[in-house]
């Protein structure tokens, strides 16, 4: 009987989020009327037919996304680790602004997007480079790095990027994000209609309150074209652990 209860309101509470009003970068692709016109270019989807199959409506665009990088051992994580997180979050924009672009939702040009961390793990892991960001597919030129004193300053400052509803997508690397910051990330992401992929220590807790939450372990390079024993491509393995709308499906 209680099972029953929850998986109904479960279903409703989806239900009255797939119906809420959008606003933000996505609200340019509805019509006059205030109806969604969702062309099928302007979802939301990885590319990769195995996993888009378990999510038929693609990524939700007005929610939290979790990624963590695959633990190398049981006591923490390397910066490896750490990269194949971030690696697997930065493409996942690289789809939103296609998506946007695509969809032609994004006023005044290219979508902006924002990457936001605290000072402690720019010490740790290294300042975002510009080149790096060009190989993963993100334009340096619509990026915008906010780097905090603290972690809550953080958490603060992607909250109100977020409810800025003037941006692409919103990327937040931290150690960790409690129950209350990471509730209060889901329903700026649900009011504004900007998505928001927390990218969080690979041996932290998992978040509360995210529509999926994606684990990413880095893999060997594509072999190269030319050379064999070259490196080529970036490659990760990819786990969808949890999935809001769909909670029985996950790979």
């Amino acid at each position: 009987m209680k099972d029953a209860v929850i998986e109904g309101l479960r279903s409703r509470i989806l239900s009255l989020e797939r119906h809420a009003p959008r606003r933000g970068v996505w609200a340019s692709a509805t019509s006059e009327g205030g109806s969604e016109r969702a062309p099928r270019e302007s979802c939301w989807r990885l590319g990769c037919p195995a996993v888009d199959a378990l999510l038929p409506r693609g990524l939700e665009t007005n929610a939290l996304h979790e990624i963590k990088g695959a633990p190398s051992t049981k006591e923490g994580a390397s910066a490896a680790d750490w990269m194949a997180g971030i690696g697997f979050a930065g493409r996942l924009a690289v789809r939103r602004i296609k998506a946007l672009a695509g969809a032609g939702t994004a006023a005044g040009g290219r979508p902006w997007v924002l990457w936001c961390w605290p000072r402690s793990l720019a010490v740790e892991l290294g300042s975002p480079s510009a080149a790096g960001f060009h190989r993963l597919g993100l334009d340096p030129a619509r990026l915008i790095i906010v780097e905090t004193a603290r972690a809550s300053e953080a958490l603060n400052a992607i909250e109100e990027s977020i409810k800025a509803q003037s941006l692409g997508i919103v990327i937040g690397v931290i150690e960790e994000a409690d129950l209350t910051p990471a509730r209060r990330l889901s329903l700026a992401a649900g009011e504004a209609g900007t998505p928001c992929l927390l990218v969080t220590h690979p041996a932290s807790e998992p978040a509360a309150a995210t529509a999926t939450r994606w684990c990413a372990e880095r893999r060997g390079s594509a072999p190269h074209v030319f050379d064999p024993r070259a490196p080529a491509a970036t490659r990760f393995s990819i786990a969808l652990e949890r999935c809001r709308a769909r909670p029985e499906s996950t790979v």
